[in-house]
């Protein structure tokens, strides 16, 4: 019996301990500690980051271990001239850059955290309009269309384009592969055929059967972002070696349509090729970026006689890394701006 009215004091102590601790404030430091903990800080980096939150007007520092709106606004406030990540050695330096990486770790776990990326689809009913696809005909090729509408009977699609087809090649009853990449989601494979060929106001379009046994494929392991900026293309003879200098020479006009960390895809003139390496060059706000890579897939457009090509990245250094997450998050470029050494 003592030892259990020992225990309850012991209890009501702590208790007691963490309101005393809190104060005025509606957070706990304790709390705020053990959660960077768990996400993997140190003592010094979590008190950094409660520095960074206050600089931001976030009245509980903890909001940032699992709102991605707080997060980014300290990470606006960790990464803006006189920011106090000096704490963790000279700004731009090698300890900040890795610091600010964890930080953009834990960006994307957040995000990746949402529903929007866990949820998926399960029937072909739920493809929207304006999505990409691809369509393998087995002993033909791979062809590129856009879904144009759904509906509850069939999906209508561009007139695919892509490999050339043989002479006496038709469209309708034929059996296919639908590839797709899900925005903010995932990729998805499902097996259908060709219900109809036929034209909508002149218009040539396939009637593509519907089909509710999608399969997910492998999901997305970065934040991607749009992008229109222009940008200058190189073809590699490898890849190896494929640095982040800038090429002095002009390359290939072209312009850049989407950005991750570990991949981009940019629009040319002209046909690519798959498997080819290729270095691009961009400007993010001031800062000039380097990436190289090898085009895994690409959409060919025989009307225009433009290529979309899809890039995975060799891995970015540590600097272009945090400064893409930084365009991906939206960060704005007043608080992204370089670090400035104090004097």
């Amino acid at each position: 019996m003592i030892a259990l009215f020992v225990g309850v004091v012991i209890v009501l102590f702590f208790v007691s301990l963490l309101f005393f601790l809190r104060g005025r404030k509606r957070y706990s430091w304790l709390e705020y500690y053990l959660k960077g903990r768990d996400s993997g800080f140190s003592i010094a980096e979590t008190r950094v980051l409660s520095d960074a939150a206050t600089r931001a007007g976030l009245e509980d520092p903890t909001n940032i271990f699992w709102s991605p709106r707080d997060l980014d606004r300290t990470i606006g406030s960790l990464v803006a001239p006189g920011s106090p990540i000096r704490g963790l050695g000279a700004p731009g330096g090698r300890e900040s850059t890795a610091f600010v990486e964890k930080v953009y770790d834990l960006r994307k776990r957040l995000e990746f955290d949402q529903p929007r990326y866990k949820a998926g689809i399960r029937s072909s009913r739920q493809i929207a309009q304006g999505q990409r696809i691809r369509l393998l005909v087995q002993g033909v090729g791979v062809f590129g269309c856009t879904v144009m509408d759904n509906n509850s009977q069939f999906i209508v699609v561009t007139y695919p384009s892509g490999a050339r087809l043989p002479s006496d090649f038709v469209w309708k009853g034929k059996k296919v592969s639908v590839y797709f990449w899900r925005r903010e989601d995932a990729g998805y494979v499902f097996d259908s055929y060709i219900h109809d060929d036929m034209r909508i106001r002149n218009i040539p379009v396939l009637h593509l059967a519907h089909s509710e046994s999608l399969l997910r494929t492998q999901k997305r392991k970065s934040v991607r972002s749009r992008a229109k900026s222009p940008a200058y293309l190189y073809i590699l003879k490898r890849i190896e070696g494929a640095f982040e200098k800038p090429e002095r020479d002009t390359g290939l006009r072209c312009v850049m349509q989407d950005l991750s960390e570990d991949g981009f895809s940019v629009l040319i003139g002209g046909k690519g090729r798959l498997g080819m390496a290729v270095k691009v060059q961009f400007f993010l706000g001031e800062r000039q970026i380097v990436m190289s890579g090898t085009v895994k897939s690409l959409d060919y457009d025989q009307d225009t006689n433009r290529t979309v090509l899809h890039v995975e990245a060799v891995t970015p250094s540590q600097r272009t890394r945090n400064a893409i997450r930084s365009y991906v998050y939206n960060i704005s470029e007043a608080e992204a701006g370089e670090l400035e050494p104090q004097a």
